[in-house]
């Protein structure tokens, strides 16, 4: 079933009846480990339920397999368990409750008690992917959704009713099949009866001629039930006699059949559309601690970090939710005049932001390099577009060593008139858009961070832990192990990595330390990026583009599918400007200690001008009629590893992630290019 955003509160009112104890802990948190927007959702949630005094546990997980795995290992007395970044594209009710294998006879009982204990469990679902698995919305009450307004929206009525109607046309077939089988049950005990009876008659009678001919009788008999199964419903149909009521005609059939496959059609093109992005599940649990009316500046600054973490991905979303993000920070943070910076002080504020990679901790020119907005619409990767941004400093009066000066260092006139300038001259040059509205945090004398900033630092902490090296063995390729052993490491990197991130949301020491490592691994993607582009190894294969990474210096880092969704955004947004053709994006890079290749797809890159090109975005406002972008790549690969019967990995939450294996992924993109995308 679902919840609409009106009925958060009661839903949570609900959750909180059956999950609070002061004995056991009957609430588990499973929270996808590699997402920022499910990690911030996740430190939201559980700042509520700490509040609400309820015992909880919170479980990271990378994977649906080990997701089912740890939902197995539940104990019993859990009654409610909570998905954040998760479980919206399978059915729930079936994939985690699936009995694995049968037990002996002898247990049946303790198993059908254990099963009626895990029956009573009810699963939350807050998840930004889409498409909802309509099973889970439309289905038994076990499982309940918590949608962003689609559905009360009206946007799923006409899924909605052909879900209804293909359930009650299951009904119905079941109910039919399950009277002719005992009317053929019926039948079949009359006949043996009546065989029985005559049997009898020839055993008293002595006659061994009659009894022979009896047996023969009862042998074609049985061959002939045996033979044609439906036999027996045909005669009992034409049977004048009969008390079922006749067949319906064959214009009826065809047309209950016509029907049926109308509605599959219509459930079937809901879910071929490909995936999308909704509500980021921070901006959910946000809008549900409004209702409860428990919102604070820590929630909304999570909330507008787990949001902003979708603005490369799915930006016309974050236009969408931005403004209402900055009102609530208007609402909680009032400006006032004349108040001095305190040490305690860590308000929010709106001030203008630009799109540069860490302005505030790196260098104006290094900045200006490792942007995507700034490297695409320039081409940075090549001397022309080197010489282009030089000029581009020069007409705004900025010096090639001042713009190499730490921003910490630069001079405060620069600082102050920086939006100005580069306002000035960015029409010229093709980045309109370069200056925006954002939300910025201070930590006290410790210096500000803005949300853009924050997203950053925890993807870099989520990707690479906290080692001495972005490369470290401990924290990229850990233990160095061949085949499952490696795999099992990678994901116990990962959720380790994890808890490095929680905890950098609230110590700001260690949110700076993301910095510095986040700047290290978008140089690994700048320069690795530009040598693909340089090397011309970016090719078009028919509907899309693809680059396969093969050696390199920083190739371990792009085992991470983060890292190398962060790669392929990267050189899908700078070929789309350079050759201005929108088409998707596949990406591979080779894993060298599981003798994998991790495989991404990205949706063609939508470049449109704002319309907030030639002034402050302080009024931005998402369009309404602007069309998601969707990804049908999940499908795609699903498709060829069955038409090619490649030996593939599909596991992750997002569905354009695969691992496939490096002897197969010649055969693997081939079929690829047949399949074709939109």
């Amino acid at each position: 079933m679902h919840v609409s955003p009106s009925s958060y509160a009661r839903a949570f009112t609900s959750l909180r009846a059956s999950a609070i104890s002061h004995a056991t802990c009957r609430l588990v948190l499973f929270v996808a480990c590699l997402d920022v927007d499910a990690l911030c959702a996740a430190k939201i949630f559980s700042g509520i339920l700490k509040r609400e005094l309820i015992p909880h546990r919170t479980c990271p997980v990378a994977g649906y397999s080990e997701l089912k795995a740890r939902y197995s290992e539940l104990e019993d007395d859990v009654t409610s368990v909570v998905l954040l970044g998760c479980g919206a594209l399978v059915d729930l009710s079936v994939y985690l409750r699936e009995e694995e294998n049968d037990d002996e006879e002898d247990e049946e009982d303790e198993e059908s008690f254990m099963n009626r204990r895990r029956e009573r469990r009810t699963i939350y679902v807050f998840d930004s992917h889409r498409p909802w698995n309509l099973q889970n919305v439309f289905g038994p009450d076990d499982v309940i959704c918590f949608d962003d307004g689609d559905v009360e929206d009206g946007l799923l009525n006409k899924e909605r009713e052909a879900y209804e109607a293909l359930v009650e046309l299951g009904e119905s077939d079941e109910e039919d099949s399950e009277e002719e089988d005992e009317d053929d049950e019926e039948h079949a005990s009359e006949s043996e009866l009546e065989a029985d009876e005559e049997g009898e008659v020839a055993e008293d009678v002595g006659s061994d001629d009659e009894s022979s001919e009896m047996h023969d009788t009862n042998k074609i008999s049985t061959s002939r039930r045996s033979e044609s199964p439906d036999s027996t419903r045909s005669s009992k149909r034409k049977s004048p006699s009969s008390p079922r009521s006749p067949s319906p005609s064959p214009r009826r059939q065809k047309s209950a059949r016509q029907v049926r496959r109308e509605y599959q059609e219509i459930i079937a093109t809901y879910y071929s559309r490909g995936t999308a992005y909704s509500t980021p599940v921070a901006s959910q649990l946000y809008s549900l601690l409004s209702s409860l009316g428990d919102a604070s500046t820590q929630d909304l600054w999570l909330s507008i970090v787990g949001t902003t973490a979708l603005d490369t991905l799915a930006p016309q979303l974050y236009r969408r939710l931005f403004p209402l993000l900055r009102d609530e920070v208007r609402r909680l943070n009032p400006s006032v005049t004349g108040v001095k910076l305190s040490a305690d002080d860590t308000g929010l504020v709106i001030q203008p932001d630009f799109r540069m990679f860490l302005l505030r901790h790196w260098t104006l020119y290094d900045a200006l390099i490792h942007s995507h907005y700034v490297a695409s619409r320039l081409q940075l990767w090549t001397d022309d577009g080197r010489k282009k941004l030089h000029k581009m400093l020069a007409k705004m009066g900025v010096s090639l060593s001042v713009a190499k000066e730490r921003w910490t260092h630069t001079d405060v006139s620069l600082k102050r008139a920086l939006k100005d300038r580069i306002s000035s001259v960015a029409a010229v040059f093709g980045i309109g858009s370069i200056v925006r509205t954002g939300v910025i945090r201070k930590f006290g004398f410790r210096g500000t961070v803005t949300a853009g900033d924050a997203v950053e630092s925890v993807a870099a902490l989520l990707e690479c832990g906290r080692g001495k090296s972005v490369v470290d063995k401990e924290n990229v390729n850990p233990g160095a192990k061949p085949g499952d052993e490696a795999k099992e490491s990678y994901k116990a990197a990962w959720i380790d990595n994890f808890w490095i991130g929680w905890d950098a949301l609230d110590d700001v020491e260690l949110l700076l330390h993301g910095l510095e490592r986040a700047q290290v691994l978008q140089q690994a993607v700048v320069r690795t990026g530009t040598a693909l582009l340089e090397k011309n190894q970016v090719l078009i294969l028919r509907t899309f583009r693809l680059a396969v990474l093969k050696d390199g210096p920083d190739l371990d880092l792009f085992s991470n599918p983060i890292t190398l969704i962060r790669l392929a955004s990267w050189v899908n947004e700078c070929k789309a400007e350079q050759e201005d053709r929108q088409i998707p994006m596949v990406m591979a890079a080779l894993d060298r200690i599981r003798d994998t290749y991790t495989v991404v797809g990205l949706p063609a890159r939508v470049l449109k001008q704002s319309a907030n090109d030639d002034g402050d975005e302080d009024d931005l406002v998402g369009d309404d009629d602007e069309e998601t972008t969707r990804n049908s790549f999940g499908i795609a690969f699903q498709q060829v590893a069955k038409q090619t019967h490649a030996r593939v990995r599909i596991d992750s939450f997002e569905s354009s992630v695969v691992e496939v294996r490096k002897d197969d992924l010649t055969g693997f993109l081939e079929g690829m290019t047949v399949v074709g995308m939109r």
